[in-house]
């Protein structure tokens, strides 16, 4: 069967989720972020090399809060595509105590080892007291870090989409704020920045719990039975993102020390600059691919491959422009971020300018990679995804860098780094044209899905309905093509036609306002026992079997087609997940032995 089917339910929630993903890949290095602006114009550039040295620590506590982001959104987003919301909750509780515990963990151990931690970062002479300093403070907002980190991902999944934005603002604003009161009122220096960061990340997570209180709200702490085979898959699950952030640690502190070695001091601030701007614009990158895993995960669960490949398409489509520009404005403007840092000498300026306009040039091709990364940690090929950080972030750059430092310097630093995103990109290429025996451009080449996903594309009827009564009326001859291709006889034709015309009538009038153009999505699966039918539309929340109970007199019309259904139906069920509503009917076949499950 070949129905006619559109990307508006998938472009309208991956565009939810977008803008806050990008704000949100930036909530573990924020407090850093600012601290180099102000430490870079009012501590002078030694104290900004000890920046670019403990910029490693920032990318470890990221490490942890993505995988408790990273692993326990993909894990709760593929349990809501199946409906099981009281194993969203189980993830949701085993996951904050992980990222409790966590930071727990890391505030003790940096506070006891802090010397010692910045003697392995590379700090040597000069720079090595000004780290101590701000390693000092800096984790005491380890806990709150990672908490934060892992709190943004759920409450977005649970109907509070802005509210991490929120909390951003929030946190930048009080960072700055208390960051001027130590530097310039209170002459705290480093310490007195980092206690500042550390401060504001606590505030973030206070209003962030607010989510809590919404009317909305599922997520709750339960008791858990198994908790530990959960956190493994929590953690093998959010790996890769993990696995990223731990190289690119691993990557910064060896090239910290390569650049003090074969080049200067000076190439290490460069080099911080350079970091700084991947903490910047390379969010946005970032940003584009996280937004994929809540998505990826929901209609994985789902096993709905139109909306995978819709998913892909719609966030490379806006992911290649969005990078494309941030691209070209950094290679035609590189010194808005040197002036930003307050790097003046002509030196570190130079090759500062060089590193931010070849770190542009390899935006794109890092989206590219993020992108499949996230789609692939999404859709249970963990080890490819893990494969793809490891040597976008580690291998391919060290490797490289290794070799041209001697004959170019930190120009050869800097080529390394885009030569190792095109590298990973050419390997992954080169493994999904071997697994599936020959090159194809196509994205669907490139999603890896299991044979059996879905089921059989000929058992599907994919249609896309506009919300207008003219248009659900006209289903019944969309309808009729599944008694055209299967044994379905003709009382069940009618009941399918009747269920869609029903539901589908209740929602247009009662989740989209009068006027508004847009469309909702039904999916038809023909199965040995039964036939499923799916209604997925991004309305307002509109629970059919509440209403049933709820509404007055004047709603008796509606409630009497929703009575119909219930009486035909064998399996009725209702889910608002990310801010769509999904409707579920399930149409037992004649003599039908047993009611497969859905």
């Amino acid at each position: 069967m070949n129905g006619t089917r559109n990307d508006y339910i998938v472009r309208k929630l991956y565009y939810s989720f977008v803008t806050v993903s990008i704000l949100s890949a930036l909530t573990a290095t924020v407090g850093m972020l600012i601290d180099n602006i102000i430490v870079g114009r009012y501590l002078g550039p030694d104290a900004l090399g000890a920046m670019g040295v403990v910029g490693p620590v920032s990318l470890l506590l990221s490490a942890f809060g993505n995988i408790c982001s990273g692993g326990g959104t993909a894990r709760a987003s593929q349990a809501m595509g199946r409906g099981d919301r009281e194993q969203v909750c189980r993830i949701f509780t085993i996951t904050m105590f992980f990222a409790f515990f966590a930071g727990l963990f890391l505030t003790a151990g940096g506070l006891l080892l802090t010397s010692q931690i910045a003697d392995v970062l590379g700090a040597k002479g000069v720079l090595k007291e000004l780290t101590t300093q701000y390693l000092r403070g800096y984790f005491l907002g380890a806990l709150p870090t990672i908490m934060m980190t892992a709190l943004m991902g759920f409450i977005r999944i649970d109907g509070s989409p802005r509210l991490p934005v929120i909390c951003i603002i929030v946190m930048s604003a009080c960072n700055i704020a208390l960051d001027l009161l130590m530097v310039l009122v209170l002459h705290k220096g480093m310490f007195g920045m980092a206690l500042a960061t550390a401060v504001s990340y606590y505030i973030a997570v206070f209003v962030g719990c607010s989510h809590f209180i919404k009317s909305y709200s599922t997520l709750k702490l339960v008791p858990v039975r198994g908790a530990f085979r959960e956190l493994l898959s929590i953690i093998v699950t959010g790996a890769p993102t993990a696995v990223s952030r731990i190289s690119d640690t691993l990557k910064v502190m060896f090239l910290n020390n390569l650049m003090v070695t074969a080049v200067s001091v000076g190439a290490v601030t460069a080099l911080n600059v350079r970091t700084q701007a991947n903490n910047i614009m390379g969010a946005l990158v970032v940003g584009i691919g996280q937004a994929v895993i809540p998505v990826v995960g929901m209609f994985y669960g789902e096993e709905d491959g139109t909306a995978l490949k819709d998913t892909l398409k719609t966030t490379l489509k806006i992911g290649l422009t969005l990078s494309g520009i941030a691209a070209v404005i950094l290679l035609l403007f590189p010194a808005v971020l040197t002036d930003a840092f307050g790097v003046t000498g002509p030196d570190i300026r130079e090759m500062s300018t060089l590193a931010i306009r070849l770190f542009a040039v390899g935006m794109p091709v890092a989206l590219l990679n993020n992108v499949l990364m996230n789609f692939y940690q999404s859709t249970k090929k963990t080890g490819l995804a893990t494969l793809i950080c490891i040597l976008e972030n580690l291998v391919f750059t060290v490797i490289i860098a290794l070799i041209l430092i001697k004959p170019v310097g930190s120009t050869g630093v800097w080529i390394a780094f885009l030569l190792g995103e095109i590298l990973t990109l050419l390997t992954v290429v080169l493994y999904v044209t071997y697994r599936n025996r020959k090159f194809s451009p196509e994205i669907s080449s490139y999603m890896l899905l299991e044979e059996d996903f879905g089921g059989n594309p000929k058992d599907r009827l994919e249609i896309s309905i506009g919300n207008s009564m003219d248009e659900v009326m006209g289903i019944a001859s969309d309808i009729c093509k599944l008694g055209h291709h299967h044994d379905i006889d003709e009382t069940m034709l009618n009941e399918i036609s009747l269920c869609i015309e029903e539901m589908a009538g209740n929602v247009v009038k009662h989740a989209f306002r009068p006027g508004e153009k847009k469309w909702f999505d039904v999916l038809i699966i023909d199965k040995p026992a039964s036939v499923m039918i799916r209604m997925r539309d991004n309305g307002a929340a509109f629970d059919p079997w509440n209403y049933l109970h709820t509404a007055d007199k004047t709603g008796e019309e509606q409630q009497f087609g929703i009575r119909i259904i219930s009486s035909i139906a064998d399996r009725v069920d209702y889910a608002r997940k990310m801010g769509l509503n999904v409707l579920v009917i399930v149409l037992n076949k004649p003599n039908a032995e047993t009611t497969p499950k859905i």
